[in-house]
């Protein structure tokens, strides 16, 4: 039988999430789905049925967020009735009261009081999926939307205090554990949309997970976003592009925020992204750094352009193993922004105009790396990137800014 601790994920056997899969999403009638708890309280006796003569089963006290309700449900329930989850991905900070049993109810006082905290188990209800049927424009269609049937809201907590049982070990076994369970209560207050009114509750610590302050570093993010400047990210496991016919990678991306969003308990920000050329979402801890970068620093002067005199876009513009930022029109009169890095430039004569020109063969960010041929009269603008190599293929992208 699986063994179980205190801050355990756990859920009824006919959920549909696998122990490492998270990520299953849910059809027919999703309100069917039981919740995802966590395991506050274990008993675990060292007795035995004088009937059957059996060891008695190991019994779990475990909690949710009912939505409907508007309040904290726990449940006693056989262990063997149970499946455990592994950890989900979370920006929650799960583990800061794990060992808080050592300290003292004043000095907890001080330190958590009027700070923010969650069930641990946000994570699993917030990026739960339910697909449905839609035929409201007379074509049915599979969509898909959040089920937050059991969304934890995010609470504040505002007093601590012990909890009146106490953890029991047995008296025959050396080293172990009968009765296991939080040594604090947090209790912690709410804004409650069910019944428009706040509500309190004491919830045991082991639970809750603490909302890691952002505040300081959104702040950042606006000055940054209203100043129009740049930020970095890495790129990460299947992210990074390997360059066509070359060694180099890309590891290193550019972005330019534009808005922030806040999802039930952290902030994420949109931000246009110079690699997939499109807006896409980031968290905090996504981003390289928070040093944000001024325009002119990261792009040279635009071709053509036009001020005291006209510089059009020739091939002397281009130099070999630079990046760029073109805005270019295909064959098909599409036209698309990329970032490319120049490989060589390739002298043609054009079977239109019988003139001499050149095609910039170089690897396209925005098809993955890949090389492609891009004609010199098809790119409508050009922007140097400086210090392209450094910025895009080297680690410490801040130490050439």
């Amino acid at each position: 039988m699986i063994s179980f601790k205190i801050g355990d994920f756990v859920c009824l056997q006919n959920h549909p999430y696998l122990s490492t899969n998270h990520k299953i999403k849910i059809a027919a009638n999703a309100d069917m789905t039981p919740p995802i708890m966590i395991v506050g309280e274990i008993l675990n006796k060292d007795e035995y049925n004088t009937s059957t003569g059996k060891q008695s089963e190991i019994q779990l006290r475990c909690y949710y967020y009912s939505t409907k309700e508007g309040k904290y449900i726990d449940k006693w329930i056989k262990a063997e009735q149970l499946k455990r989850l592994d950890v989900p991905e979370t920006y929650l900070n799960i583990d800061e009261f794990n060992k808080i049993d050592d300290f003292d109810l004043e000095y907890l006082k001080n330190l958590y009081l009027n700070k923010l905290v969650c069930l641990k188990s946000v994570d699993f209800e917030l990026n739960k999926k339910k697909i449905f049927i839609d035929s409201s424009d007379g074509i049915r269609t599979n969509k898909e939307n959040n089920h937050l049937e059991f969304l934890p809201p995010v609470m504040t907590i505002i007093d601590i205090v012990k909890n009146k049982e106490e953890k029991k070990f047995s008296p025959t076994k050396l080293d172990s554990i009968e009765k296991d369970l939080s040594k604090y209560f947090f209790k912690c207050k709410w804004y409650n949309s069910k019944t428009s009114s706040y509500s309190e509750e004491l919830i045991p610590s082991k639970v809750l997970g603490f909302v890691v302050n952002q505040t300081e570093v959104i702040e950042e993010i606006m000055i940054g976003i209203n100043e129009n400047n740049f930020l970095t990210t890495s790129l990460k496991g299947k992210n990074i592009l390997e360059l066509e016919d070359s060694s180099d990678k890309v590891i290193n991306n550019i972005i330019r925020p534009i808005e922030i969003i806040f999802n039930h308990y952290y902030y994420k920000i949109n931000a246009f992204d110079y690699v997939k050329q499109k807006t896409s979402s980031y968290t905090i801890d996504n981003l390289y750094s928070l040093n944000f970068i001024e325009k002119s620093t990261i792009f040279a002067p635009a071709y053509p352009r036009y001020k005291t005199s006209f510089h059009p876009i020739t091939e002397n513009i281009f130099h070999e193993q630079e990046y760029y930022f073109i805005k270019y029109r295909d064959k098909f009169n599409k036209i698309t922004n990329r970032t490319i890095k120049v490989l060589y430039k390739e002298p043609y004569i054009d079977p239109e105009s019988n003139e001499d020109s050149f095609f910039i063969v170089a690897n396209c960010l925005l098809r993955n790396g890949h090389i492609r041929h891009f004609k010199l009269s098809q790119i409508l603008e050009s922007t140097e990137i400086n210090n392209g190599v450094k910025m895009f293929e080297e680690i410490e992208v801040e130490d050439i800014l």
